[in-house]
């Protein structure tokens, strides 16, 4: 019997399936047996994208100095070419490197930021870069999750731990743990941290990472000659931060620091390299970093390089290339040689009032920290902002934000501790300067007898005294306050006027000014020269400047029942609860409790309101809660409008706590007339050819109706302060200028004093006197006397009006 033949068909199946079993086996020999190679071959020999960081904007002073530029730096950096390469490779590579750059003697220059971990003759210690004890305990946990590391281990076995996952270490012959490839622990500790580096960027192919930055010219050739030896390791030229002055400006310029675990995401979404970008932390470096409301964008548009790459990480050509942008060149309102002037003068100043140097009533040796503001009155153009805190010698570590531009952050925990403070340390009394805190933005104060001028001012508009006003000094006022002369002479001014008041200071003339002038209207006065909350709203105040500032307030009603609020309520709650007044329960939140914390802050009792609480006053227990209600507002609204309260405010103590950028923006807003400028910085944004791309045009937030001759009187007044006669005057002797200042000792508690505190020395001006031009704001703690400060601002208008004279700075009360 014959066999059937293979119909056509069948023949054609037999003939695919044929075709598919070999294009399998092909697949599976090219996906799974030679996988890795072809997968590291289109990898590597494909096209790569390489960032390009771009330079900063610059930021300039008013004249086009710089403030804060831009340098070249070499900087070593790593590819992450294959994410997937062996430790021995990448350890190999980084051995080499690590090796020629500290014998160029650029040890230091290595990134060892991500190593927590100090080693110090066999001792392991955890070492972030904070001083709180209980932040380093959370850095620790997240440092451990972070790279899954036991959290029960301790320095040394994390360390090792570390050591064993990267492959740097393995066990002898007898079971103890070596180093391999002849390695020191120095160069293992760098080792570590490089690779924890490298780790950060996980699988995101051809990101690089920084090995060194900043190193010397010798180092970058010396890796560029063996770029041969060394696959993945670029040597880049890249933009630096740079700040010609130093610490001069840090106040106001701020610096640049590593981008938060917190914030990373968002810097992501914004296309930020978060392994190699530093971004702005604190001043105009922060609030221009990339402002959406401001249109100002320090940061520029990263440029890229199209390469193409071997395996070894090597760039065999470059295919394309995409130029960066430079970031915005800013020019700021700052005057430069105004601003050396003034923080040189507060150094020289607190120097001799804390050495003795400047003769003073007793000693001041805590006169170490200061600030000063400088203003274009016509303008609100901020011509100097200096915050600065006494150095002990030239190598005193200082607010320099060169310290910061390599890495993001200080690698001296000596230097750290000086700048930011020991939180471990309670400072009760506020006694520890510290050097990164804005003193002129956010230290409020007491401002003593500076506030002077406005609480005669608001007497006069409001007519409760005029030009022939005779107020006889007596001394003492009442059983709580006196004159300042009765303290010390035990004696009174006498008769004086609104313009003698301010002469010699007198407090008695104060005291009863504001009893006339009543609390209502002077916290209405305080709000108009932005001194205080909105009487109203308790909109808090402000001066418009452009960085982070954390503005003092005037003490007013308003602030006193914000303030006590809470407290006052929950006595109510807790009276009411009890049998006697029926047991009324009320819980915080609810329409019961807001109906009484509402006639709290009115000052308005409303018994129908009552009624919504179901409160029967017609049963004993209902009309005693009712009375109990009733007595705890009009008890409420006396304590806020309290007249103790009013007296202090009116003399600048008390609770009223003001900042020398409000104290700044107050005189001002005096010595021109009424007019309240905001406040501000920037005064252009250029383009990269230096042609203007936006103006900042002066700003008004508020035009102040004031009687010529009531302002006349004032002026008059603040005058003499800097005449013979005056507490100004032996710091202003034979001055050649017309000015009007007015000093303020702002007292402390007897608490305070008894622990190192004392008063607070103020100075406030304007000058010239009939035709003011700038206005300056002084203030160091613990100074003990206005009159020991003022020869900061008789410094201030040498360097502003061209005056050669040398202030001689024998202050007096």
């Amino acid at each position: 019997m014959m066999k059937k033949k293979p119909d056509r068909v069948t023949a054609y199946m037999i003939i695919v399936a044929v075709i598919f079993t070999l294009l399998i086996s092909r697949l599976i020999y090219l996906q799974i047996i030679k996988g890795d190679y072809y997968r590291s071959v289109a990898e590597n020999m494909g096209g790569k994208e390489i960032n390009e960081l771009a330079s900063r904007g610059e930021l300039l002073d008013r004249n086009g100095l710089k403030l804060a530029t831009n340098k070249q730096s070499f900087n070593i950096t790593y590819a992450n070419i294959n994410p997937k390469q062996k430790n021995e490779e990448i350890n190999s590579t980084l051995i080499k490197v690590i090796r020629i750059i500290i014998k160029n003697g650029d040890a230091d220059k290595i990134n060892t930021q991500n190593l927590p971990i100090k080693i110090e003759e066999n001792n392991y210690s955890f070492q972030f870069n904070t001083t709180s004890e209980k932040l380093k305990i959370t850095l620790e946990k997240n440092f451990k999750k972070k790279y899954k590391i036991d959290e029960n281990l301790d320095a040394k076995s994390t360390f090792l731990t570390l050591s064993d996952n990267f492959g740097l270490t393995e066990k002898d012959d007898n079971g103890n743990i070596v180093l391999k490839n002849d390695l020191n622990m120095d160069e293992i500790q760098k080792l570590i941290s490089l690779r924890l580096t490298i780790k950060e960027v996980g699988y995101s192919q051809y990101k690089t990472v920084y090995i060194a930055k900043n190193v010397s010219k010798k180092t970058a050739f010396s890796i560029q000659s063996k770029s041969e030896e060394l696959p993945s390791i670029i040597c880049k030229v890249d933009p630096m931060r740079y700040y010609p002055n130093n610490e001069v400006g840090s106040a106001f310029l701020g610096y640049l620091g590593k981008i938060d675990e917190s914030e990373s995401e968002l810097y992501k979404s914004l296309g930020y390299d978060i392994s190699r970008e530093l971004v702005g932390k604190l001043g105009l470096e922060k609030t221009l970093e990339n402002n959406k409301d401001l249109n100002i964008a320090l940061r520029g548009e990263p440029g890229v390089r199209y390469v193409q790459v071997d395996k070894y990480g090597r760039i065999i050509k470059e295919i394309a290339s995409l130029d960066p942008i430079p970031g915005d060149t800013v020019k700021t309102t700052i005057d430069l040689k105004l601003q050396k002037v003034a923080e040189q003068a507060l150094q020289d100043t607190m120097r001799k009032i804390s050495t003795g140097e400047i003769k003073t009533d007793e000693p001041y040796p805590n006169a170490n920290r200061g600030a000063a503001v400088v203003v274009d009155v016509n303008t609100g153009e901020i011509l100097a902002l200096a915050s600065t805190t006494l150095k002990s010698s030239p190598d005193d570590p200082s607010y320099d934000p060169n310290l910061f531009v390599e890495t993001g952050s200080i690698k001296d925990p000596v230097i750290v501790k000086k700048l930011f403070g020991d939180p471990n340390v309670k400072d009760i009394y506020d006694l520890n300067p510290k050097p990164m805190f804005n003193y002129a933005t956010m230290g409020s104060g007491p401002p003593g007898s500076t506030f002077k001028p406005l609480t005669a001012l608001a007497a006069l508009e409001e007519n409760v005294i005029n030009s022939s006003t005779i107020i006889d000094c007596k001394g003492k006022y009442d059983q709580y306050r006196a004159c300042w002369i009765w303290n010390e002479q035990h004696r009174g001014h006498g008769p004086v006027d609104v313009s003698k008041a301010l002469q010699v200071s007198c407090n008695y003339f104060f005291f009863e000014t504001a009893s006339r002038l009543g609390y209502e209207r002077f916290a209405n006065w305080a709000w108009k020269f932005g001194l205080s909350s909105n009487p109203q709203t308790g909109e808090a105040p402000y001066t418009g400047i452009e960085i982070d500032e954390k503005p003092g307030d005037v003490s007013n009603p308003f602030k006193y029942k914000i303030k006590y609020i809470n407290s006052a309520m929950n006595e109510i709650v807790k009276t009411l609860s009890e049998t006697k007044y029926g047991s009324i329960a009320i819980t915080k939140g609810t329409q019961e409790y807001k109906i009484i914390e509402q006639m709290l802050l009115n000052g308005e009792f409303d018994e129908k309101q009552l009624q919504k609480l179901q409160i029967d006053s017609n049963t004993s227990q209902g009309k005693k809660a009712v009375d109990y209600i009733k007595r705890k507002i009009n008890s409420f609204e006396s304590q806020a409008n309290s007249r103790g309260e009013l007296l202090n405010a009116a003399i600048g103590q008390g609770s009223t706590l003001l900042t020398p950028l409000q104290m700044a923006s107050y005189i001002s807003t005096l010595a021109n007339g009424g007019t309240r400028y905001k406040l501000h910085l920037i005064k252009q944004v250029l383009n990269s050819d230096g042609s203007v791309k936006m103006d900042i045009q002066p700003e008004v937030i508020n035009k102040i109706d004031i009687d010529p001759q009531n302002l006349s009187l004032i002026k008059s007044g603040m005058a003499k302060v800097t005449e013979e006669g005056g507490t100004a005057a032996s710091a202003f002797q034979n001055y050649s200028l017309p000015t009007a200042g007015k000093t303020g000792s702002a007292s402390v508690s007897e608490g305070q004093k008894n622990h190192g505190r004392a008063a607070y020395g103020w100075y406030v001006g304007f000058a010239p006197v009939d035709n003011p031009k700038i206005a300056v704001a002084v203030v160091i703690y613990d100074a003990g006397h206005g009159g020991y400060v003022a020869g900061i601002a008789r410094s201030i208008y040498d360097a502003y009006f061209g005056l050669n004279e040398n202030s001689a700075q024998k202050p007096n009360k």
